[in-house]
């Protein structure tokens, strides 16, 4: 099945590359005709259209030609076949007046309208340049195929319409309108092939209905076209017909940039790829723009006032954004995936042009100092010269362009040494494997880069930078024989020789620190589930102790007062029973100490946020004086309205660490107000801030602070205690919570 797909991958992609040779022939005709007929020097098409609607009117003309600017042609007479040289009869409607002008036909002048066409050229160049590279390296690539058809036709339409247009001498003589009207015709399909790269542009999803739309994309523009041509019926004026029946690229003109713009914003609102989204950005500006500008400074105005805002030579100017656009999909995001191709090319085309200028400096600097000298040993040293200096040329342009596009891959030592900086200057675990990661990124070039960690038999990512896509290749991170994580890359389809090898020195440092962190993981772990077993064992002694205990001692307390009812107070029965008493309510005291020493039973009857607001309440209430005159501490809590079900060893410790800190607030701060913040997002998040004197310049470490930092620290968070710059005290701690509370 699958050999079967890629044969007719191939069999289409060879069918695409004849229609594109067929197109350069016919590009070749347009040409090769243009060339070899005679010209009056005039110009009458009107933009895209063949003529003014009214009449036959010279738009422009050559320097030394007998017509004008403005002149309107009524009839040509002269010889059934028109040679270079023939003097041709033009009668014309010049000022209100009929006149007799007498044109000489001559030689087309090719090579001065090429010159005069250099945006075209450019533009030409840049798109038949990427889409050749685009196809000669993926063949198979719908996109590739669209870009490819795209250069043909626009080849096409540039010989036929674009470098040359219509002359007054044209509508009457030889085949030159019917090549200006293929041009046309070319340049109305040119915007089926943009939709159809559109449509292929960066991947295809559905083989069966992308072809449906292709098909219905080049056919569209001969339907907008059969349907300009209905308004032909109406027309009674010959010029006005022919205006409307010559004109095969307008319709499509103003319907193909709105449909190609809404299938790139429909692409790339459907795509959940963010890579293809950047890439359809880049494509969906270009085309955008390209047609926008197009539209306003070209076809509109022509349309509306006969003339353009700007000459009609620019107007290809305004597409030099889509093959720009294409290239920088290529090169920046991968679009294709041919960045090595691209190096590549860049570095032999580079290299080519190197030699070349190399060996014309030679022989034109020996030819300059030995004029008599025969030019085949200055040519024989030149060539010596160059080929002593081709290989060093061609080892820095490859050096300069894998640097650019693959980072440090050539130079694995370096690659290494950046990575063992990185985690020499690393000191907390946790940070070591996203430094490992941004470093390989930035010094590989790499779009994305991953780090699982193996946990019970599968993957974990611990670390990663950059935007994963389809393309990944997994590397193993392995410590002392035995796999602790795999290395993921993304965003690059293949991977040289030297990447691997790279990416193997670093794969094999990586596995320690790997190895480090899960082993850091394992005891943060066991730790957290010690914590844990300790906070809930301690709730279960305050639940028996609640539950058992309690209830007995009460009950004998109860029963020694009985019994004290019955005998003399001040026997000695009574006297014992008087002491025992006391004593049963002293160890009761001593319980209920030790209980809420445990746990602090407010949590378990009302929760944490209540339980934090009615300890700032009672606070709130003890710094105030009864006279009125001192309304103390103001606590303002700012707290979620619902909290996740949390460990009884995290709601212990952000208790105890609150409540430390608005003791601390009350005894030392003098504040006047206090703010209590509590917010959970990976981790819950505690602050308080006072309005106080702030922290001594001296500062001893007390139980209560010493308190707060070892709660936080045996959870695996932090707890800070700092000044604030305009006065008081900022308490912040942070308290991971398991996933599950998340």
């Amino acid at each position: 099945m699958v050999s079967g797909a890629s044969a007719d991958a191939r069999r289409l992609s060879a069918a695409y590359l004849l229609l594109t040779l067929a197109l350069l022939g016919v590009a070749g005709w347009c040409l090769l005709s243009r060339a070899l007929a005679p010209s009056d020097g005039t110009t009458v098409n009107v933009g895209d259209s063949a003529v003014s609607p009214a009449a036959v009117i010279v738009i422009a003309h050559e320097p030394g030609s007998p017509l004008r600017t403005g002149d309107e042609v009524l009839a040509i007479n002269g010889t059934e076949r028109v040679e270079v040289g023939d003097d041709l009869v033009y009668r014309v409607l010049r000022g209100g007046e009929v006149v007799e002008v007498t044109v000489t036909a001559r030689a087309y002048p090719l090579f001065g309208k090429l010159a005069q066409g250099w945006p075209t050229l450019l533009v030409i160049g840049l798109l038949t340049g990427t889409s050749i590279v685009i196809f000669w390296f993926r063949p198979t690539e719908p996109a590739a195929r669209a870009a490819l058809l795209s250069a043909g036709i626009t080849a096409v339409t540039t010989t036929g319409a674009t470098f040359f247009p219509l002359e007054a001498l044209d509508l009457v003589a030889g085949g030159q309108f019917w090549r200006w009207f293929a041009g046309e015709a070319a340049f109305a399909l040119l915007w089926s092939a943009m939709l159809h790269f559109a449509l292929a542009f960066p991947a295809v999803s559905d083989a069966r209905g992308h072809r449906r739309w292709v098909a219905l994309a080049y056919l569209g523009a001969p339907l907008l076209y059969g349907l300009w041509c209905l308004r032909a019926v109406w027309l009674n004026d010959p010029v006005e017909r022919l205006a409307v029946l010559g004109s095969p690229a307008v319709p499509a003109l103003f319907v193909y940039p709105l449909v190609i713009l809404a299938v790139l914003i429909g692409k790339y609102r459907r795509s959940a790829d963010p890579t293809a989204r950047r890439r359809l950005r880049w494509l969906a500006a270009a085309l955008g723009v390209g047609a926008t500008v197009y539209l306003a400074v070209w076809a509109l105005p022509t349309r509306l006032t006969g003339a353009p805002l700007l000459p009609e030579s620019y107007h290809a100017l305004a597409f030099l954004p889509v093959p720009v656009a294409v290239a920088a999909a290529i090169l920046r995001h991968r679009a294709l995936d041919i960045e090595v191709v691209i190096s590549r090319s860049l570095i032999y085309g580079a290299l080519s042009a190197g030699v070349v200028a190399t060996y014309v400096a030679a022989v034109a600097g020996l030819s300059l100092l030995f004029p008599p000298i025969d030019p085949l040993w200055q040519q024989a040293v030149a060539a010596a010269g160059v080929a002593a200096l081709a290989q060093p040329l061609r080892d820095r342009l490859q050096e300069l362009v894998n640097k650019r596009f693959f980072g440090d891959a050539d130079d694995p030592y370096r690659v290494v040494s950046a990575l063992a900086s990185r985690l020499e200057n690393t000191h907390a675990p946790e940070a070591m494997l996203p430094g490992i990661v941004e470093t390989v990124a930035a010094a590989l070039r790499l779009p994305y880069v991953a780090i699982e960690i193996q946990v019970k038999g599968h993957g974990e990512i611990a670390a990663s930078t950059g935007t994963p896509s389809a393309d990944t290749h997994r590397l193993p991170l392995t410590f002392q024989g035995e796999r602790v994580g795999t290395l993921v890359i993304g965003g690059r389809a293949v991977l040289r020789r030297r990447d691997r090898a790279a990416l193997a020195e670093v794969a094999r440092h990586a596995g320690t620190a790997v190895h480090t962190v899960r082993l850091t993981r394992e005891l943060r772990r066991s730790r957290d589930r010690l914590v844990r077993a300790r906070e809930e064992e301690r709730r279960r002694i305050l639940h028996e102790l609640h539950d058992g205990v309690g209830p007995t001692l009460a009950a004998i307390a109860l029963g020694l007062d009985a019994s004290r009812r019955g005998v003399d107070a001040g026997s000695a029965t009574g006297l014992l029973l008087a002491r025992l008493r006391d004593e049963l309510q002293t160890a009761i005291t001593e319980i209920r100490r030790l209980a809420h020493g445990l746990r602090p039973p407010v949590l378990d009857q009302i929760g944490l946020v209540p339980a934090i607001r009615e300890y700032a309440g009672a606070l709130a209430s003890r710094t105030a004086r009864p006279d009125g005159t001192d309304e103390g501490v103001t606590f303002m809590l700012e707290v979620p309205t619902v909290l996740p079900r949390l460990p009884a060893s995290i709601d212990v410790a952000a208790y105890r660490i609150v409540c430390e800190a608005l003791t601390n607030v009350t005894r030392h701060a003098r504040a006047t107000a206090c703010a209590v913040r509590l917010w959970v997002d990976d981790d819950l998040h505690i602050e308080v801030v006072d309005d106080g004197v702030g922290l001594p310049r001296r500062t001893v470490g007390g139980v209560g602070l010493a308190s707060m930092r070892e709660r936080a620290a045996e959870l695996g968070g932090d707890c800070l205690v700092e000044a604030e710059a305009d006065g008081g005290t900022r308490v912040s701690a942070t308290l991971p919570l398991p996933k599950e509370c998340l």
